[in-house]
């Protein structure tokens, strides 16, 4: 070889490796909206006697794989993913609760999954894509930008805030970039009664985390299962004592004055033998009533913000 030939290769070789380390040229919204809709499907919950209860939207993941919000799965016992004539039924695979993510697998769904973006290069003003089914309208698109970026007391990224509007029925769509990556998974919107153009995603790189996290949870459950069950003495296994509707023991009387003081949205759910969950903020009803049935029986929603809900 040459040198001059030596030369032109290493010069070819450097002119492509600068090229590749540039960042791809922003799409239009046309092609962004082109390249992700075979992804973007609509999510239909029903009941166990086929009536619907929720319409909300799915992301797919991988190959049989979509993530939704779990919220939109509130209380369904059918799940099927639907886009014009097609309608595929789906059941959950991994739930995250906590994190509102909820894995589903789908059978004989072969359709693109979409290509995760890191939270650490994401950065307030950067303009994103809201694409979903708001009020089932299916695969619609709504520009805006990352309106800020929302972090936790540790500095953990906990919520993408967007001006991308969003509405019911966009839970568990997707918030993408201008190259057609997955930014977050649009999760809730603040009524228009207490603010305008504030919406909030999911960070898309949590979706990585849901089966190990599910997993855990599940984990710990069991554990604590399986202590009290061992640690429970016969008149300690008895029933607990039932609950009126719409009255509270003096247990959950005392928790709920400390509920009063916490800010909105929140709710207040009251169980048999004086037990109680309640918690405020984001996805507050859903994460109260599951964390509720899976520790105590008859589980009722007493109150929602300040005011008492439950008839005696």
């Amino acid at each position: 070889m040459t040198r001059r030939t030596a030369f032109m290769i290493h010069t070819f070789l450097a002119t492509a490796s600068a090229l590749a380390a540039l960042p791809a040229a922003a799409l239009e919204p046309a092609e962004v909206f082109a390249k992700v809709a075979p992804s973007i499907w609509e999510v239909r919950v029903s009941n166990a006697a086929g009536q619907p209860l929720a319409i909300g939207s799915a992301v797919v993941i991988g190959d049989g794989l979509a993530v939704t919000n779990c919220h939109v799965l509130r209380g369904g016992k059918q799940v099927s993913l639907k886009r014009g004539n097609a309608s595929f039924g789906a059941r959950l695979l991994y739930p995250d609760v906590q994190r509102d993510l909820c894995q589903l697998r789908v059978a004989d769904f072969h359709y693109p999954a979409v290509t995760i973006v890191p939270s650490s290069t994401l950065v307030t003003g950067q303009k994103v894509y809201a694409i979903g089914n708001p009020l089932g309208f299916d695969l619609t698109i709504s520009e805006g930008l990352i309106s800020s970026l929302r972090h936790d007391e540790n500095g953990e990224l906990k919520a993408i805030q967007t001006s991308a509007a969003i509405s019911q029925g966009s839970s568990g769509g997707g918030l993408f970039d201008s190259n057609a990556r997955l930014v977050g998974i649009t999760s809730r919107m603040v009524s228009a009664v207490y603010g305008q153009n504030l919406n909030f995603a999911a960070p898309a790189e949590w979706i990585n985390d849901v089966p190990a996290r599910a997993q855990k949870a599940l984990a710990e459950r069991a554990a604590a299962a399986s202590s009290v069950a061992a640690n429970t003495t016969p008149a300690a296994a008895t029933a607990p004592q039932l609950r009126k509707p719409g009255e509270l023991g003096p247990k959950s009387q005392a928790a709920f004055g400390a509920y009063l003081r916490k800010p909105w949205p929140k709710i207040f759910v009251a169980a048999d033998g004086d037990q109680f969950v309640y918690e405020w903020g984001q996805n507050a009803e859903f994460r109260a009533v599951s964390s509720c049935k899976e520790r105590y029986q008859n589980c009722s929603i007493y109150a929602r913000d300040d005011t008492v809900v439950e008839a005696k």
